[in-house]
């Protein structure tokens, strides 16, 4: 009986991961398929992302999607920048030398921009 239980939990959590796993892997598919059109790159370029200055008050550590080194902010080529867009969150690199926040815009919220 309580065998019966436990391998019935386990396919449940096995199917849940998987489940999530999937659909981790079709919003990453999604992400590239946007990033990989040569106007979404151009409208992204000019409107996907802005910088913020490093926040005094609050920790942003947690937040950080990495660090950036060299990068000059004034004619900044995200294609030549190792960064990760997310389909649903905003993403955060620290331009170290710079002290200064990247901040990429979400797919979703670029999508809903290039609508208006």
């Amino acid at each position: 009986m309580y065998f019966r239980f436990f391998m019935r939990s386990a396919i449940i959590i096995v199917f849940f991961f998987q489940s999530i796993s999937s659909f981790s892997q079709h919003l990453e598919e999604e992400v590239t398929l946007f990033l990989n059109n040569k106007e979404n790159q151009l409208f992204i370029q000019n409107h996907g992302y802005y910088f913020i200055d490093i926040p005094k008050e609050k920790n942003y550590q947690n937040r950080l999607s990495g660090t950036l080194n060299n990068i000059d902010t004034s004619k900044i080529d995200l294609n030549h920048i190792n960064l990760n867009f997310s389909m649903n969150d905003y993403r955060y690199y620290l331009i170290s030398d710079q002290k200064v926040i990247l901040v990429l815009k979400s797919i979703n919220h670029i999508k809903k921009h290039m609508n208006k």
